[in-house]
Parts: structure tokens; sequence; C-alpha cells
């Protein structure tokens, strides 16, 4: 099998850098938005596993408890997104170093 030409090799990375640009890089925030939800979600589990049981439900319990259940729904469904975006980059960048 012959090697393949510079204007081939020029072709395929060009190529490769594209896909990056029009599908990984617009997908970046994810990866900020995936951190923040279990922060947030890390955060509501910290304070409600400490705070006093009793009948004293603050106004502010109430209010955290929205964000942390919004967090928790976050959390499964971007796993799987943010995963897939990893390993797709990955892929991208051995192909691209690749000769």
């Amino acid at each position: 099998m012959q090697k393949p030409s510079d204007h081939w090799k020029k072709l395929r990375r060009a190529t490769l850098d594209r896909a990056r640009r029009n599908a990984i890089d617009p997908l970046a925030p994810l990866h900020w938005l995936y951190a923040l939800a279990c922060i947030v979600y890390l955060a509501g589990f910290v304070a409600l596993q400490f705070h006093p049981g009793g009948a004293d439900l603050s106004v502010l319990l109430a209010v955290m408890l929205v964000p942390v259940a919004i967090a928790g729904l976050l959390i499964p469904l971007l796993t799987g997104s943010v995963l897939t975006l990893h390993f797709t980059s990955r892929r991208l960048d051995a192909l691209t170093i690749e000769n």
C-alpha cells in the first residue's frame, strides 16, 4: 500500500480540525454546566445533611431545594452527553496526531 501524499495529509487534518470546530467546540459549555450542576447538588446535599431536623423549615431552605432538585435532574441527563463529548474529543485528537 502506498504512503499517503502530503496533500491527503493536509486535507485529512483540515477535515478533522473542521469537525472539531463544528461539533466539539460549540458543545464545550456542557462541561461547565455539568460541573456547576454537580457543585450545586453537592452543596445542597451537604446543607441538607447537616440541617437539624424538626419543624423549623426556613424560607432559605425551601428556596434552596429548587436548584438542588433541578441539579439532581440534570446530572444523570448530562453525564452521558459529557462522557460522549469527552471521548469523541479524545478520538479526534488521536486521529489528528496520527500520521
